[in-house]
């Protein structure tokens, strides 16, 4: 038997942090989820390791426990081809 890696790309020390920001806060991950609109067991899976953030839902749960820089930041900008810059929708009020 091996031992289960960790699907995603951040540290156990990013996820620690995040977990005790949590405990300081007096907030609940499900009370989190829940203000943010997302599913707690997403955030789970995230806070778990257990889902790799790529892209979708779990990135953006990523993104918003600050375990994953914005799809905005410049450093990920400069990344992407013109042809897949994020671009806002119209009408948004993001």
């Amino acid at each position: 038997m091996g031992v289960e890696k960790n699907a995603t790309s951040f540290s156990a020390d990013q996820i620690s942090r995040a977990r005790s920001e949590f405990k300081q806060a007096g907030v609940s991950i499900s009370e989190w989820a829940q203000r943010h609109g997302v599913p707690p067991s997403l955030v789970y899976s995230v806070l778990s390791g257990k889902s790799q953030c790529t892209r979708g839902r779990s990135h953006e749960v990523a993104v918003l426990l600050g375990l994953k820089a914005p799809p905005d930041s410049p450093s990920i900008k400069n990344l992407l081809p013109s042809h897949l810059a994020i671009v806002e929708p119209v009408g948004s009020t993001r």
